[in-house]
């Protein structure tokens, strides 16, 4: 989950994620119409603001300041309060509940979470080695949701995120998406949609999350985050658009650092030969067992650099390190060795079979043809 964004809702309503207007103003129209959908999906890159999006609407439907935003019948709140006044105040109990991740009624299901264990108690998964959100967590999910909220008319479970669930699981939690509570709302968070089971995502409302542009966002991290001009320009450039990955990367110099080395390494292992990447391979494979967040963002960051040569290939082609399907390849590589990590594939395994799949680009710049071919495995 991304650190946090913002304690204030704005008073021009975009609830304090940044870039994310048009999205906040779906969700507000959908409450104050009684429209609200039983499941959303909202997917974007990391950092881009999901989790934070992901609270404000759990608290904008829990909040004690905001009445006539609380009756049972969805239907009436229209009468309550116009689209633009549905914001959480986040200062009354049940906000600074769901902001402090102590509300009873808001829960978030997490890769090593708690679960039930045979019908009852439960059994903390965090220290067993979990790289899933398990079928177990998702029974528990729907226990817990057949039950009365507690202090609030919404039982709301945050799924963050759900492109890590178990496939097991993901069919478990087909039966609560077909025929959910009317008390319960559920909200799915993605970073890579093509990772969930098409009948999942079918059954949610999709809100996709999109990058502000880097002069927007400079502006909006030197007027309210305080940096100076030039910081926020940076940063607002390194994070391509995201609010919340540029507030990371303020606050955490050794993100910064590990997001640069990992950039070096993408442009030197693509215009490298098949035993530099096979060492590469095996020191990613040896740290993922102690240092599995960081391998996932090393592999973010390099789908972000085999993005950029794709935007390239488009834009410039005559000039692009490499052609368009070669780039959006090396993408689907990335992407399928970040999905087989989780899925607990052999690491080294999965990681050479993604350097195998990768083009090879020369190292001044200028395409080639493949030095040797992308052979998978039998």
């Amino acid at each position: 989950m991304t650190a946090d964004t913002t304690r204030t809702a704005s008073p021009d309503g975009h609830w304090g994620v940044y870039g994310q207007t048009s999205a906040v103003a779906s969700l507000q129209h959908a409450i104050a119409s009684g429209r609200l959908a039983h499941a959303y999906l909202f997917s974007g890159p990391e950092g881009i603001g999901k989790a934070t999006l992901a609270r404000r609407l759990a608290q904008a439907l829990v909040c004690e300041a905001s009445p006539g935003l609380l009756a049972d019948d969805d239907a009436g709140r229209g009468d309550a309060a116009s689209a633009g006044e549905v914001r959480p105040c986040l200062v009354c109990r049940a906000c600074t509940q769901v902001e402090a991740g102590t509300s009873p009624d808001i829960e978030r299901i997490t890769v090593g979470g708690i679960c039930d264990e045979g019908g009852a108690g439960h059994r903390d998964h965090s220290a067993d080695g979990s790289t899933r959100i398990r079928i177990c967590q998702v029974r528990r999910l729907e226990r817990v949701a057949s039950l009365t909220p507690y202090q609030s008319p919404r039982r709301v479970f945050i799924i963050d995120t759900a492109d890590e669930l178990q496939r097991e699981a993901a069919h478990a939690l087909l039966k609560t998406l077909e025929e959910p509570p009317a008390s319960v709302l559920l909200i799915m968070l993605a970073t890579d949609i093509d990772a969930l089971l098409p009948t999942v995502r079918s059954r949610c409302q999709e809100i996709a999350l999109r990058p502000m542009s880097h002069r927007a966002l400079a502006e909006v991290l030197s007027t309210d985050g305080g940096m100076d001009p030039a910081t926020a320009r940076a940063l607002a450039e390194e994070s391509h658009g995201r609010y919340g990955l540029a507030m990371r990367l303020h606050t955490d110099p050794s993100l910064g650092m590990l997001r640069e080395t990992a950039m070096l390494d993408a442009a030197r292992i693509a215009a490298g030969g098949r035993n530099e990447r096979f060492d590469y391979a095996a020191t990613l494979a040896g740290r993922w067992s102690r240092e599995r967040l960081s391998v996932l963002e090393t592999l973010e960051v390099w789908r972000g650099w085999w993005r950029a040569r794709l935007v390239e290939a488009g834009c410039t082609p005559d000039l692009a390190q490499c052609s368009a399907p070669d780039a959006l390849r090396a993408l689907r590589a990335v992407t399928r060795a970040r999905t087989h990590l989780l899925e607990n594939t052999y690491p080294q395994l999965a990681l050479e079979v993604m350097m195998l799949d990768l083009p090879v680009l020369a190292a001044d710049g200028i395409r080639e043809e493949a030095r040797e071919p992308a052979v998978s495995p039998a």
